[in-house]
């Protein structure tokens, strides 16, 4: 089995690789857990500077000798002190997430070899629950909670469609990024907790099809797995 840490951003990240993502990769001979940055009884999550990420990545790795380790975080947030952060404005902005991760691969290399696996969602992790508008404003209503179904699909539709159907593209605005388009659809909306329900109904094949970012950082994963 390949032994997998990877250090979230936040939560919900940690929750949908801690339950839906473990299962599904444990039957790819991975065993893969996530965890947040700092001490044990001080764990919190959101972004900070490279260099902390950095040390803790670098920390967990050596930890144990044949432990891969990951970084699961939003290209927006990151501040310039990330690898490639700075150059990444000038490339497409589908092609950003990918072209951080590249450098992200480079600056561990001497530490950690192929051991790194980063993964930068273009935006926010909420685009998965965007692939699929119809399970995702029925796993949502079914709660309960006076909002129809049908005319919560039609928003989300709506939404994907100003993106051409690309969900990572959704707009990263402090107004319009994901989770804040779904808060005001949806005033009880709870990131933790519905991201998990979303992706566990929507279901990993799907959301690798509608999501670049994670369909190419399961491939690595699984690549490294074979080779193990």
């Amino acid at each position: 089995m390949l032994d997998v840490l990877v250090l979230c951003e936040g939560q919900t990240e940690r929750e949908f690789c801690n339950g839906l993502l473990g299962t599904y990769l444990s039957e790819r001979c991975i065993a893969l857990r996530a965890t947040l940055r700092g001490k044990p009884q001080r764990k919190h999550g959101g972004m900070c500077q490279w260099d902390a990420y950095e040390r803790e990545l670098t920390r967990l790795a050596k930890e144990h000798a044949d432990r891969h380790v990951a970084a699961m975080v939003d290209y927006y947030k990151m501040d310039k002190t990330w690898p490639g952060r700075r150059e990444a404005p000038s490339q497409q902005a589908a092609e950003r997430g990918l072209f951080v991760e590249n450098y992200l691969r480079q600056a561990m290399m001497p530490e950690l070899g192929p051991r790194f696996h980063p993964c930068v969602a273009l935006h926010e992790f909420e685009s998965l629950m965007f692939v699929s508008p119809d399970v995702t404003a029925d796993t949502i209503t079914h709660v309960g909670s006076g909002i129809s179904s049908i005319a919560l699909a039609e928003k989300l539709t709506a939404i994907v469609a100003e993106c051409a159907g690309a969900v990572e593209l959704i707009d990263d605005s402090q107004d319009n990024a994901p989770s804040k388009r779904l808060q005001r659809l949806v005033p009880y909306y709870d990131k933790v907790a519905f991201g998990t329900l979303v992706a566990k109904a929507v279901g990993i094949d799907k959301l690798r099809r509608g999501c670049p970012w994670l369909d190419r950082w399961l491939e690595g994963l699984e690549r490294s797995a074979v080779k193990s």
